[in-house]
């Protein structure tokens, strides 16, 4: 049961690092895209600019809060070290971080987009 809870939490640590970073391009790509077209738009370029280092600090959050504990797992799974004492300090405090921090961080950079086909704003 141990092996299944740590593969899952770590292969989905990695679905969302790599769709992260999927973004980070998009934008990236796009903000070269439209500062070839015209270098008078700076304001979506700077909003690029803003999803992508939004992007950074939640996968560096994401990291500093689940790749810790993964390897506490497996050094305890392995008996390297005991850490039942710290699992209390990980489920309390360290944790509870991780998803405090990404949803005001999201909210805080999220930018209306309209649609094409509707020509409306969308969130």
């Amino acid at each position: 049961f141990t092996w299944v809870v740590l593969i899952v939490n770590f292969l989905c640590f990695i679905v969302i690092t790599i769709s992260y970073i999927m973004i980070n391009f998009k934008t990236l790509h796009s903000s070269r895209r439209i500062r070839d077209k015209s270098r008078a738009d700076d304001t979506l370029t700077r909003r690029n600019r803003s999803v992508q280092r939004k992007i950074t600090f939640i996968i560096i959050t994401d990291f500093l809060c689940w790749i810790p504990f993964i390897t506490t797992c497996l050094l305890h799974y392995y008996e390297v070290v005991d850490a039942s004492s710290w699992y209390s300090t990980f489920s309390i405090i360290i944790l509870p971080i991780n998803s405090v921090i990404n949803p005001p961080v999201v909210r805080r950079y999220r930018v209306p987009v309209r649609t094409e086909s509707e020509g409306k704003q969308a969130r």
